[in-house]
């Protein structure tokens, strides 16, 4: 009679596979994590270079008042109720810079203006966060200058252009 001698994995052989793989999938959770972070920061890069873009234009456009461009002011506070913006601008003028420091205020507070997955995403506005604009003359020439702060004030956007 021949005797088989039959071994099976041990406890300890068991656990070690269970923390390798454990491992394995806490690593891929962290890198989906950090790549959803990544698209967020990269969709509010690219609304806000469409953005300064769109302001520089419309400077651009209307160069005989470029110097009433300057002085857009932009910001999150918060309320009880939530994250408000504050805006200065009227929108019954019949001037054609403040109706468009008007449309970049709304446009810049839309809230259904991204989609993924069939749900809105808006990028969030914290304190520190503010859209400015500056119109500067040197000699003949005037400058305008879009500024965009972003993630509490630490990533910045800034586009300039001579418009006259």
């Amino acid at each position: 009679m021949v005797k088989k001698n039959i071994k099976g994995i041990s406890l300890i052989e068991s656990l070690v596979a269970i923390v390798i793989v454990g491992i394995g999938f806490i690593s891929v959770m962290q890198i989906s994590a950090y790549t959803l972070n990544s698209m967020d920061r990269s969709m509010e890069k690219n609304k806000f270079n469409f953005y300064s873009e769109m302001m520089i234009e419309d400077m651009i456009g209307d160069p005989d008042n470029a110097s009433n461009y300057g002085g857009f002011y932009e910001t999150c506070s918060y309320s009880a109720s939530g994250n408000t913006y504050s805006n200065y601008y009227n929108s019954n003028s019949k001037k054609l810079y403040d109706k468009k420091k008007t449309i970049w205020s709304e446009r810049l507070n839309e809230k259904e203006n991204i989609r993924v997955n069939n749900k809105n995403k808006q990028p969030t506005c914290s304190s520190g966060d503010s859209k400015e604009t500056f119109v500067s003359k040197s000699g003949d020439k005037t400058l305008g200058r879009v500024n965009f702060l972003s993630g509490q004030g630490k990533r910045k956007k800034f586009l300039g252009a001579v418009i006259k």
